[in-house]
């Protein structure tokens, strides 16, 4: 009691949200708005991880989705991010003005008003596509998980069963790309030879001793049946949701440089992509990468070292290249089956279905994170120095024999 007889105890504490930094109290939560305006499969579901992984590094933090839904695997993607707190899906030619960014207490414009009732109008983050690259998830400590709802695993695990996957034996799961989707162009970097993949889900099943579940768009050349193979890219479009449970379930992925191969990284199950003609692709540690083969005009193959220091990884490049006579070549099914070897003895833990994802060392969330970081490359570069085309190779200087 002071001189006066005032309980100090009665006196209010106030708190105000702003006074300290975003993210660190929860009055005060980090809000970031994605701008998930990418189309291509694998652009969106890197952007919503990367989104995701951004809500991670905070205490207290809130994320919402801006999307138009104008592809049939966008719905799945987001409903598998569980880090989402609000989605706001565009139709026909509407959209959100800059204008609701305008944090005063009598807005200019009217959106949804649960729009401004939960301070999406005052966000702290706008992710764009151009800050959502492959490299830039690299640069987290552990990018985002993405999960299935739990409210529908078990009609996805009896999906499966349904469709001839063994309950109680592993699969992998693979995925090759073909320029014969509706909005996607061919790419005589990333298009492998059906063949290739097909000789390769004949060698898990009767050498590795696995399943192979396939996955992919009903436009796709399609395998003959077989024991062991449960082809899902029939299965008709709207259902990529399957898809997305197999690829969670599965002991490993392999796939070609392409969408659904991103997805497995953002699931944690150990994935293989191989024709990789970008600097960067999946971003685990668990995960293995292969990259295309450059092989100069006298026969001689360009090391990945010497590739990646000259930046040739890009596509405009490759043909360049190309017009200068060098040759591109993907890995051949030899090169397949020893990376389906490799993944095996990796995830050897796995013997049937896949209950258990790759979990980095957990630490205290940072309540920051930097927008351009440099990226870590965590994925293991592959090359089978015996099964690689070339005359020879092409080093650095300072490269071991």
């Amino acid at each position: 009691m002071d001189e006066k007889g005032f309980i100090l105890e009665k006196i209010p504490t106030f708190a105000d949200p702003t006074a300290f930094p975003a993210g660190r109290r929860r009055q005060n939560p980090f809000r970031i708005v994605a701008l998930a305006l990418d189309r291509a499969l694998g652009d969106f579901a890197a952007l919503v991880c990367y989104a995701a992984s951004v809500k991670e590094q905070f205490d207290h933090a809130k994320l919402a989705v801006y999307f138009r839904n104008d592809r049939p695997y966008k719905r799945d993607i987001l409903s598998a991010c569980p880090h989402i707190d609000e989605i706001f899906e565009m139709t026909g030619t509407n959209s959100l003005p800059l204008d609701v960014m305008d944090r005063a207490n009598s807005p200019t414009v009217g959106p949804p008003n649960y729009w401004y009732s939960v301070g999406w109008n005052c966000p702290h983050l706008l992710v764009t596509p151009s800050m959502a690259t492959y490299g830039a998830l690299t640069a987290f400590h552990q990018s985002a998980r993405f999960r299935i709802p739990d409210e529908t695993v078990d009609e996805m695990g009896r999906f499966l069963v349904s469709a001839g996957v063994d309950p109680d034996r592993w699969f992998c799961v693979t995925h090759f790309r073909e320029g014969v989707y509706w909005d996607r162009p061919s790419s005589p970097f990333r298009d492998p030879q059906p063949e290739a993949f097909e000789d390769l889900a004949h060698f898990v099943i009767d050498d590795l001793g696995g399943q192979v579940v396939r996955i992919g768009d009903p436009s796709m050349s399609q395998f003959p049946e077989r024991e062991g193979l449960v082809d899902l890219t029939n299965i008709g479009a709207g259902r990529f949701s399957h898809h997305l449970f197999a690829i969670s379930r599965a002991r490993f992925m392999l796939a070609s440089n392409s969408g659904p191969g991103i997805c497995g990284s953002a699931f944690g199950t150990p994935t293989a992509m191989v024709n990789n003609s970008g600097q960067h692709s999946v971003w685990n540690p668990t995960d293995a990468a292969m990259w295309c083969h450059i092989l100069a005009p006298d026969g001689r193959r360009i090391t990945h070292e010497v590739a990646t220091k000259r930046e040739m990884y890009f596509s405009s490049a490759l043909n360049h290249l190309r017009e200068l006579g060098f040759e591109i070549q993907q890995q051949s099914v030899a090169e397949l089956k020893a990376l389906a070897s490799l993944m095996q003895e990796r995830t050897s833990e796995t013997t049937s279905w896949r209950t258990q994802w790759h979990e980095g060392a957990s630490r205290a969330r940072p309540n920051a994170f930097t927008v351009v970081a440099e990226p870590a490359e965590k994925a293991t570069y592959i090359l089978f120095s015996d099964l690689a085309p070339g005359q020879g190779t092409i080093k650095l200087k300072n490269e071991p024999f």
